[in-house]
């Protein structure tokens, strides 16, 4: 292995600049990394052209989409950082990346990640949690900038509970109760989450499992057992569609803005996306905030330290998180503004999400965390196809996990 890598290693600084000290300092194109823009009419997109349009020519941004599963996103963007390590002023650098809360540590622990200043962000206007999860877990150091914050939403066909005089639900029990009895009666299946393998699923189970008072740091609780047991159940039992396995965060979309579903576990971004010509269920919806705690989301913008052009880079950071530019995401994108100033103003935040997000509990980062969630995915999948392994799986899960923890 060694062998092969130093060829490559040579390889890759012959074709690019060495590593320079004014980097810091360099300004000049920049390419700018997020997800799908899967915002209504392309929101993500519209601001770096507004971005663009007030910039010089020579700090122009290149926005590059990344695929639509989240796993596949970190992937790739790990594997820039790898190839890209130890050289500055390669063309292939994605100088700012969006980056998954949960992915900030483990980034900056492989080195892929520049350490930025606090004081020029003005991250102490921002929500003190999501600035958390920014910091390494000393707090010490800030290696990236919450740009927009995340809760999850319990959206359901308003004019189908109307209809049958009862109101959304507030526990696990009422949900299961109205999937089971009222869905059929209106031709629809019961709940769609986020369950396909990938980080999504690690949101919908803990979400489950805090609805029953557990904790996935305590895998061998009873608490935490009956959680992931009640969602085994549900697809065990028909209320939860076989299919929702396989979805993402568009799938249970695209099956609830079709008419395919009377619950729906989702993000802030779903709203808008739901009142799109197109959509089946358009003034059909309503939402509530999650009836048990949501996993606190949110993406982060970090500077890539392959980057040679990082004041253009943190400039273009402080632009994206300028409070007008976040107030104008909130209003057209429906995301979840990061500044705590904001959610003071009337009817920016619907009081749902602020409800959701006051609520919300914050999955732990770990240097190691590639190797926890790819540990907790694979068993969660395996028991939502077997409910009768609960008990042994999450106990081999608990040592599996205590194990990667260490870096064994």
């Amino acid at each position: 292995m060694i062998r092969i890598l130093v060829p490559l290693v040579v390889l890759l600084a012959a074709c690019t600049t060495q590593v320079r000290d004014d980097a810091a300092d360099g300004t000049g194109p920049i390419t700018f990394v997020d997800g799908l823009d899967t915002t209504a009419h392309g929101r993500v997109r519209e601001l770096v052209d507004r971005w663009n349009e007030q910039a010089s020519r020579r700090e122009q941004v290149v926005f590059v989409e990344m695929p639509t599963s989240t796993d596949a996103h970190r992937a790739q963007l790990t594997a820039r950082g790898q190839d890209l390590w130890g050289v500055r002023g390669s063309p292939d650098c994605y100088d700012v990346m969006a980056v998954d809360m949960v992915w900030t540590v483990p980034f900056a622990a492989a080195g892929h990640l520049e350490p930025l200043d606090p004081v020029e962000f003005g991250v102490d206007r921002m929500l003190p949690e999501a600035v958390n999860a920014a910091r390494s877990p000393d707090g010490r150091t800030l290696w990236a900038v919450p740009w927009r914050s995340d809760a999850g939403l319990l959206y359901y066909r308003k004019d189908v509970l109307e209809e049958e005089g009862v109101a959304p639900p507030t526990t696990w029990g009422e949900l299961r109760r109205q999937a089971i009895e009222i869905a059929p009666r209106h031709g629809l299946q019961g709940f769609v989450g986020q369950f396909r393998r990938y980080e999504g699923l690690i949101v919908n189970a803990a979400e489950a499992v805090w609805a029953h008072d557990g904790d996935l740091e305590r895998l061998d609780a009873s608490e935490t057992k009956a959680g992931v047991r009640a969602l085994a159940d549900g697809f065990a039992q028909g209320w939860i569609p076989r299919e929702a396995r396989d979805y993402d965060e568009n799938g249970s979309l695209t099956a609830f803005r079709s008419e395919r579903a009377l619950f729906m576990r989702n993000w802030p971004y779903a709203g808008p996306v739901l009142d799109t010509p197109g959509s089946a269920v358009m003034g059909k919806w309503g939402r509530v905030a999650l009836p048990w705690p949501s996993a606190l989301g949110g993406w982060n913008l970090a500077v890539s330290r392959c980057s040679a052009n990082q004041r253009t880079a943190r400039e273009f950071i402080k632009f994206l998180t300028r409070d007008d530019n976040q107030r104008r995401m909130g209003e057209l994108a429906g995301w979840a503004p990061t500044t705590q100033a904001l959610y003071d103003e009337p009817g920016l935040v619907p009081r749902e999400l602020r409800d959701s997000l006051l609520n919300a509990r914050i999955r732990r980062p770990s240097p190691h965390y590639d190797e926890l969630t790819g540990l907790m995915q694979e068993s969660l999948h395996h028991v939502l196809e077997n409910p009768d392994s609960v008990d042994q799986s999450l106990d081999q899960l608990a040592a599996d996990l205590a194990r990667a923890a260490e870096g064994r």
